[in-house]
């Protein structure tokens, strides 16, 4: 009667399970038990042959490798899948699988962890929870393992700590056939994984505590690992999202080639997540598949429109929409559009839907941008003007595109050089090389506008940046015509002598020494100078007129009518006056 109440309760209680399954979408499935590990009489069932190909197709090595887990996940050693492009396996059924994912790999302990494509319900053995005591006895089977192998029993005869796991000396020879064996309990439990024993006149072998492979793992910092780079194979990516894009992003500079299968594996394992379009529409639209590119933003856009969390939001991505056409159109040889819609025009209307969106004043910028590359300069400095005007958001760089895009739009120049005041103020101290630049463009308006003192004073700035020993004879000669019109004349002399001093070809330079001597009233010194340089100029008006005009001002009347003639006899138009001057 017991026995007949006890099959009573059982078939109500798996009928109200079913219940529950058909009320909350529940699939029955989901009640059967887990997957048990393979047990010693089946293990081989758990082992595969592994083939390793190159990128031609050249098999490069065959080697073991067995199932750790239910769903196709095994493991091999690190040697053996070294150099990879492509690799396979096939199961004691001989069943053919590709490796599809490498799911980690450490040199180190001559480890890797991978997946296998299109497996279902595979044996496999199962990791162990702790480590082995010396004296436990574990079970070996050999690489080729057969229904009819038995397997070798082999015993721990030392277990020492190794980080947070074990590692073990084996009763086994220490000969090359057995490395990377899997050693299991007869409960199909995996132990460890036979290595080779590197000490010195080693006869017996070692193996690494199998719970080691659940270290093996892929990360956001993933991409930077030298070992994974070993293998071409195409890499999993971390399990958590925000990981994954982290190691994404890592991986653009580190193994680009890999970006495709990656974005892909991205969409596929969160096709919600609109982050996961952006990046592979940004990709494709490099490659130049603009329409994919397209299709892929529009997805985004879907996405983005219903996203929760930190997904990222649809202004966002119009914005990167915006930002990967400019991109596009740049990298273009000729003038044609890279997609049917894809323009300048397109652009500044993605920008200004992501503004509208959310109003921040990056978007302005960037519409502010595209308006730029259309030459419509008022309506940029418009757009730049307004994001300058957020305290928070404001940069050099923001009051600089706003004073070019003014500048170029006719604007007040006044105004323009106010904006450059503002660019400059706001350069973090001390100057990097890059920022140093907008200090020389603040330079050249203030020339323009004969503020000669504060264009030498931003020289200095620039060359303190800088330092000299990175600047050329022309900028010396530059800062030297900024002081002279500054009335600076010691500092001007100073600077055209170090232009010479640091010209490989001085000739100009000492030329306009002479000419700086000569308006200084240094007379005998410019004639020197300017004679001097009749060696290597022997045909040249400018060194005849500064002789003779330098001789004029020291009262040699003969002297100087004599070059001067001589200078107006090469085509010097100026030295006629001086002739009249000195009779």
């Amino acid at each position: 009667m017991y026995k007949t109440m006890l099959q009573t309760n059982t078939l109500l209680r798996y009928g109200f399970l079913a219940v529950l399954c058909l009320l909350f979408g529940l699939r029955m499935e989901a009640l059967s038990p887990a997957p048990s590990p393979a047990g010693a009489g089946d293990a081989y069932k758990a082992m595969v042959q592994l083939f390793v190909y190159d990128a031609e197709g050249k098999l490069l090595r065959e080697g073991t490798a067995f199932f750790i887990n239910a769903e196709g996940q095994a493991a091999t050693t690190f040697h053996a899948l070294r150099g990879a492009a492509r690799a396979e396996v096939i199961d004691a059924k001989g069943k053919k699988y590709a490796v599809k994912r490498i799911l980690g790999a450490n040199a180190t302990t001559d480890l890797v962890k991978f997946s296998v494509e299109g497996v279902k319900e595979n044996a496999f053995l199962a990791l162990a929870t702790t480590g082995a005591e010396k004296g436990t006895s574990l079970l070996l089977l050999p690489a080729r393992a057969g229904k009819k192998s038995k397997p070798t029993e082999v015993s721990i005869t030392a277990s020492e700590p190794y980080n947070d796991f074990r590692y073990y000396d084996l009763s086994l020879p220490n000969e090359a056939d057995y490395v990377g064996l899997p050693l299991f309990t007869a409960e199909g439990v995996l132990v460890g994984v036979v290595q080779n024993n590197v000490q010195k006149e080693a006869t017996t072998a070692c193996a690494i505590d199998a719970r080691f492979l659940q270290e093996l793992a892929i990360s956001s910092t993933s991409a930077l690992q030298k070992d994974l780079r070993e293998f071409a194979i195409p890499k999993a990516l971390p399990n958590d999202p925000s990981e994954a894009l982290t190691y994404l992003f890592m991986l653009k500079s580190a193994n680009p080639s890999a970006l495709a299968v990656a974005y892909d594996d991205f969409v596929t394992q969160w096709p919600d997540i609109s982050d996961g379009y952006v990046n592979r529409a940004t990709f494709k639209a490099s490659l130049g598949q603009y329409e994919a590119a397209e299709s892929d933003f529009q997805k985004a856009i879907e996405k983005a429109q219903t996203a929760t969390g930190d997904c990222m939001k649809e202004d966002a991505v119009h914005y990167q929409m915006s930002a990967t056409i400019v991109s596009s159109l740049q990298q273009r040889a000729d003038s044609a559009a890279p997609a049917a819609n894809w323009s300048l025009a397109r652009a500044e209307e993605e920008a200004q839907k992501a503004y509208e969106k959310a109003p921040q004043p990056l978007y302005l910028m960037q519409r502010g941008y595209c308006r730029f590359a259309q030459k419509n300069y008022a309506g940029a400095y418009e757009c730049f003007e307004a994001a300058s005007a957020d305290a928070s958001f404001a940069s050099a760089e923001t009051f600089f595109t706003a004073a070019r895009a003014l500048e170029l739009s006719g604007g007040d120049s006044l105004r323009v050089l106010a904006l450059l005041d503002s660019c400059v103020a706001r350069l973090p101290q001390p100057l990097s090389a890059r920022d140093a630049q907008y200090v020389l463009e603040r330079v050249a308006r203030l020339l323009k506008a004969q503020r000669y003192r504060d264009a030498v004073a931003g020289y200095n700035e620039y060359e303190k940046a800088i330092g000299p020993r990175n600047l050329t004879g022309q900028f010396y000669y530059l800062r030297s015509q900024a002081e002279m019109e500054a009335h600076m004349y010691q500092q001007a002399l100073d600077d055209i002598r170090t232009a010479i001093a640091i010209s490989e070809q001085p000739l100009a330079y000492r030329l306009e020494e002479a000419f700086i001597l000569l308006r200084v009233g240094e007379f005998e010194a410019a004639a020197e100078a300017a004679e001097k340089l009749l060696v290597d100029l022997p045909e040249s008006p400018d060194c005849y007129r500064v002789m003779g005009i330098a001789h004029g001002e020291l009262g040699h009347k003969a002297k100087a009518k004599q070059y001067l003639e001589r200078a107006a006899a090469l085509g010097d138009e100026v030295a006629t006056t001086f002739i009249q001057k000195y009779q």
